[in-house]
């Protein structure tokens, strides 16, 4: 593992930066007040308005696959999201045996706030850039992240390479 490589820095960057984003969302302590709204709420409301601007009705299964987790995670995120106030379940207009998923006002209130809060945190960070830096960041950050999503990393010959660290010589198909 090569040190001091620019995919070195970025790996850590991105690391540091994930934690930053999860922070203000994530479960506190115990003895802290509860939080008005958890992130795997928020993670199902960005997932849901994301997909209601992609196809007609979204569902459980379209979740599923946008969050990356499997259709009964998925069902019981959506679930808590329901009972929190930020998802309707209502029949869908194309199949009467599937439900379709939609924002409620609460939902759209708390992603309108949300992103808000991160952009504004985001300009904070870079205030005393100027414009030239903050366009190429923006413009390799995206560049980044399309690649990210066209080439998605190896997990299946990842779990091989930790089981073989780990010593348990499991062989993972």
């Amino acid at each position: 593992m090569k040190e001091g490589t620019p995919g070195a820095a970025i790996d850590l960057a991105l690391f540091r930066l994930r934690r930053i984003w999860a922070r203000p969302l994530r479960t506190r302590r115990l003895g802290d007040p509860q939080r008005p709204v958890q992130l795997s709420n928020v993670m199902v409301v960005h997932a849901v308005h994301k997909l209601s601007l992609e196809v007609p009705e979204v569902t459980v299964g379209a979740v599923a696959e946008q969050l990356d987790v499997d259709p009964s995670t998925a069902s019981r995120l959506v679930n808590d999201a329901i009972g929190a106030g930020f998802v309707a379940r209502e029949e869908s207009e194309v199949d009467a045996r599937r439900a379709r998923l939609l924002l409620s006002p609460a939902g759209r209130r708390v992603l309108e706030v949300v992103i808000r809060s991160r952009r504004v945190y985001l300009d904070g960070l870079i205030a005393d850039w100027d414009e030239a830096d903050k366009e190429v960041f923006a413009r390799l950050i995206t560049r980044l992240a399309e690649a990210a999503t066209v080439r998605p990393p190896d997990l299946a010959g990842l779990d091989r390479q930790i089981a073989e660290a780990i010593g348990e010589g499991a062989t993972i198909p």
